[in-house]
C-alpha cells in the first residue's frame, strides 16, 4: 500500500531523459509534492545539482545511482548487487512511493525466465528492470514517459530496426512494455507508428502531448539558457545558421550532408554553426569529416554548450529529423529541412502540416539560407494541437493530473 503523502520516484538514464522528463517533475512538484529523481548518469547528475528548476522546487530530491547500459562489465555486475531487490524495495518504502516513472524502455511483461534466472535477477540485474520488479512486488504503478518527441509519422527501417524485427515477424519486440501502467506518447501519430510496427498491445498507451516542446517550458528554458559567445559575423554574412548534424542511422545521406556543410561553410553570406546531436554517438564525425568543418565560416560547437543557448544566438535552424526543430517553431525562428538528405521513404509531420522550409537540393538550400529575407514557414492551424498537444499549461497539467490519477489507483 502506498501513501497519499508519499513521493513520486523518477529514474533518468541520460541527457535526453532529463531534457524531456524534468518538465514533468517541475510541474508535479509545483505545489510541494515530493519527487525523488534518481539519475544514473554521473555527468547528468552533476549538471542538474544546481539547475534553476531544482532551486525553484525544494520538494525535489536528486539521487545519484551510477550505472551503465549495455553488456555489463565484471565491475558493473558487482555494482548491481548494491541495488538488489531488497535494497530497492526498502528505498521505495522509505519514500512511501506513490508511483515510479522512467523513460521509454523495456518492460517486464510476458516474463519467461526460469527459477534460476529469477533468483539471479533478484540479486543482480540492470537498475531499471530491478526498479520495475521491486515496484511491482509492492503494488506500485510504473509509468513510461517519453524521452523525446518524433517528427516522423512512420517507422524508419534502419539497420537497427531491421535487425530487431527480423526474428519477430517483422515487428519491433516491444510486447514486454505492456507491463507499464501507462506508456505515454507526445503525439497520436508517433503512438500509431510504434503500435502498428511492434508487438505492443497498445492497450496501455496514452497521448498527453509534449512536456518538453510547448510554449510554457520553452519560454522558461530559453530564459534560463546561458548566453553563448560566437565569433562576429563576417562582413558579407546576412545571417548565422545553426546546423544540427543528423543521426546517420536514420537513412540520411552522409556524403550529401557533408557536401552541404562544406558548401555553406564556403559561402561568405552565412556563418555556419555546427552542433552534434544530443545522442552524440549517433551523429559522430570521422576525422576527414571534421576536417571539412575546419575550413571557411564554420564554428564547430562541442557538447558542453546547450542547444537552447545556440538557438538563441542563431537566426535560423537547419536539421534533418531531430525534434529540436520544434524549438525553432515555438520561438518563431525559421527552420530549414533539407528534405533531399533523407531517404524518400521517411514521412514526417512537416510533410503533412508544414512548419518547415523543405529544400530539394544543395543549390536550393544554399540559395534559401543566403537569401536577403527568410521568414518562418507557414504551418497548418492544427499543428500545435497535433504536435505539441496544445498549449503548455494544458499539457503540463495533463501530465501532473495523469500521474496523480495513476498513483491513486495504487492506493488499495
Amino acid at each position: 500500500m502506498t501513501s497519499p503523502d508519499g513521493a513520486f520516484v523518477f529514474a533518468l538514464a541520460g541527457k535526453a531523459d532529463a531534457d524531456n522528463i524534468i518538465p514533468v517533475v517541475w510541474e508535479l512538484s509545483r505545489d510541494g509534492t515530493k519527487c525523488v529523481v534518481v539519475i544514473t548518469d554521473e555527468a547528468v547528475f552533476r549538471s542538474q545539482q544546481d539547475a534553476w528548476w531544482v532551486r525553484e522546487r525544494p520538494s525535489v530530491k536528486l539521487v545519484s545511482r551510477a550505472t551503465v547500459d549495455g553488456r555489463p562489465s565484471f565491475g558493473e555486475r558487482i555494482r548491481r548487487l548494491s541495488w538488489n531487490r531488497a535494497v530497492l524495495r526498502r528505498f521505495l518504502r522509505a519514500h512511501q512511493t506513490r508511483l515510479v516513472a522512467m523513460q521509454w524502455r523495456e518492460g517486464v511483461a510476458h516474463d519467461s525466465a526460469g527459477s534460476f534466472r529469477r533468483l539471479v535477477r533478484w540479486w543482480s540485474t540492470d537498475y531499471y528492470t530491478q526498479l520495475q520488479l521491486a515496484a511491482g512486488e509492492l503494488g506500485i504503478a510504473t509509468v513510461a514517459l517519453p524521452h523525446g518527441h518524433s517528427t516522423k509519422t512512420t517507422i524508419i527501417r534502419s539497420r537497427h530496426v531491421r535487425e530487431r524485427s527480423a526474428n519477430n515477424s517483422e515487428k519491433l519486440p516491444f510486447a514486454d512494455r505492456d507491463s507499464f501502467a501507462a506508456y505515454v506518447f507526445c503525439s497520436a501519430y508517433h503512438r500509431d507508428a510504434i503500435v502498428e510496427n511492434s508487438d505492443m498491445s497498445g492497450q496501455n498507451t496514452l497521448v498527453w502531448g509534449s512536456p518538453r516542446f510547448n510554449d510554457v517550458w520553452v519560454s522558461r528554458l530559453y530564459a534560463q539558457a546561458p548566453v553563448v559567445t560566437l565569433p562576429s559575423l563576417p562582413g558579407a554574412a546576412v545571417r548565422r545558421v545553426l546546423f544540427f548534424v543528423p543521426k546517420w542511422q536514420n537513412l540520411v545521406d552522409r556524403a550529401a550532408t557533408m557536401q552541404l556543410i562544406a558548401a555553406l561553410g564556403a559561402d561568405d553570406r552565412v556563418q555556419l554553426v555546427v552542433r552534434g546531436h544530443l545522442r552524440a554517438e549517433a551523429a559522430a564525425l570521422a576525422p576527414e569529416e571534421r576536417a571539412v568543418l575546419e575550413r571557411g565560416n564554420v564554428v564547430l560547437i562541442t557538447d558542453d554548450v546547450s542547444s537552447a543557448s545556440l538557438i538563441k544566438a542563431c537566426d535560423v535552424v537547419v536539421d534533418v529529423d531531430s525534434s529540436i526543430a520544434f524549438d525553432a517553431v515555438l520561438l518563431g525562428k525559421p527552420y530549414v529541412r533539407p528534405r533531399y538528405l533523407q531517404d524518400a521513404s521517411v514521412k514526417t509531420i512537416w510533410d503533412e502540416l508544414g512548419g518547415a522550409h523543405q529544400t530539394s537540393s544543395l543549390a536550393d538550400t544554399v540559395a534559401l539560407l543566403s537569401s536577403d529575407a527568410l521568414e518562418p514557414a507557414g504551418r497548418h492551424h492544427t499543428f500545435d494541437g497535433v504536435v505539441f498537444g496544445g498549449d503548455g499549461a494544458t499539457v503540463l497539467a495533463r501530465y501532473r493530473d495523469g500521474l496523480r490519477s495513476l498513483a491513486a489507483q495504487s492506493l488499495v
